[in-house]
């Protein structure tokens, strides 16, 4: 449970940087503004409450025993919907600001799962 924790901090720390990335190679391609600003740390705040949440229900899984929690994936469903939702209906937050960082985390985690060492086989480490 201890690399899940080091890996949520991964991934928060991943996302501040692409954030930064993002916001700086929009500016070369529209005006500056606030909107896709605003709205990369709206979805990169929900996207992490989404990680936060698949944690919970990771650790029910692992220590309980509870393998189906429909109420965490709706749940996590809705935090994406309502990100997405005020992306498109508020005129100061940026629709692609709001949907990007949800996108981070198959980034990330590809990333990390292919930048690990393997173990070889037949030898114990």
């Amino acid at each position: 449970m201890e690399n899940l924790h080091k890996e949520l901090w991964f991934a928060a720390v991943c996302t501040v940087i692409l954030d930064v990335l993002l916001w700086l190679g929009s500016l070369l391609f529209t005006e500056p503004g606030i909107a896709f600003p605003i709205g990369l740390l709206l979805g990169s705040a929900g996207m992490l409450a989404n990680l936060l949440l698949l944690r919970r229900t990771i650790r029910n899984a692992v220590y309980h025993g509870k393998t189906k929690d429909m109420a965490g994936y709706l749940i996590r469903v809705g935090i994406a919907s309502g990100v997405i939702a005020i992306g498109l209906l508020s005129e100061y937050v940026s629709a692609a600001g709001a949907v990007l960082p949800f996108l981070y985390p198959k980034l990330i985690f590809g990333i990390l799962s292919f930048s690990g060492k393997k173990k070889k086989s037949g030898k114990p480490e």
